[in-house]
């Protein structure tokens, strides 16, 4: 421990409990794609110890250099900063990340950001960890962004929702004209159409988000939904928005499993 870790040695300390197997989090933690996708999407490097990681955030003059220390699958990663361009109380820094698996499906992250005062990086690492935990049990994180996306966050809202099995919450993002292009069927507004995403949604094992792109009146969301009648669909989602709700969605994915099982 660095002279600069002893003089703040208790940190930023957070416990998080996660709805998704450790592995999955230990995934999300210790890969470029998985940090891109709960903390910023400028990541650079290599995350094997000894390598270094530099992250960027759009639209702001500002990197952060993290040495990675330890990758211990499934339990455990270190990082120490060496640089941070805007924060230099962020050098010699250590952060860490350790998991302990609870049941099958969930475990607890313990966070730590030893070396720096709190109140310095609570509102920082707070927003950032939701943001991991939203990545591991649903499939959509909320990295670092600065662009005009309203309908992206409408459509990673209303993903979020029923890839939580909260149908009712999504049927909320749904507009009253709604209209839908989806392969196989037709739906008549909203409430038809929430129905068979409810039906549909029950059979979800898992959604991982694979890409997504967006502006001020739509969004395109790329991802692999896993079930058990059907294996894994790759599906991409269109949506156009328009007052904070969603206006059209249009569906493009492979339907020979749907065909097949009838």
């Amino acid at each position: 421990m660095s002279s600069k870790q002893k003089q703040h040695a208790d940190g930023y300390v957070r416990k998080v409990g996660c709805r998704a197997p450790r592995e999955r989090v230990f995934d999300a933690i210790s890969t470029l794609r998985g940090v891109r996708s709960w903390w910023t999407p400028i990541v650079t490097g290599s995350p094997s110890p000894g390598d270094a990681l530099t992250f960027g955030f759009p639209g702001l003059d500002e990197a952060i250099v993290m040495r990675i220390e330890e990758t211990t699958f499934p339990a455990r990663v270190r990082w120490t900063c060496l640089k941070h361009t805007s924060a230099p109380t962020w050098t010699d820094t250590g952060v860490s990340f350790e998991l302990s698996e609870t049941g099958p499906e969930e475990c607890v992250l313990t966070f730590r950001h030893i070396g720096i005062d709190a109140a310095d990086v609570a509102a920082g690492w707070d927003r950032f960890l939701t943001s991991l935990a939203s990545l591991v049990e649903t499939g959509a994180g909320e990295p670092y962004r600065i662009v005009n996306d309203e309908a992206l966050d409408v459509a990673r809202a209303y993903h979020a929702a029923w890839t939580g099995k909260d149908f009712a919450a999504a049927r909320r993002y749904l507009a009253e004209d709604l209209q839908t292009d989806v392969p196989l069927n037709t739906y008549i507004g909203p409430d038809d159409f929430a129905a068979a995403v409810a039906r549909f949604g029950a059979l979800a094992d898992r959604v991982e988000l694979l890409a997504e792109f967006g502006s001020a009146a739509q969004a395109l969301l790329l991802y692999d939904l896993h079930t058990q009648p059907f294996g894994t669909l790759r599906v991409a989602e269109h949506f156009t928005v328009g007052d904070g709700l969603i206006t059209s969605i249009r569906h493009v994915h492979d339907t020979a499993a749907l065909r097949q099982a009838g």
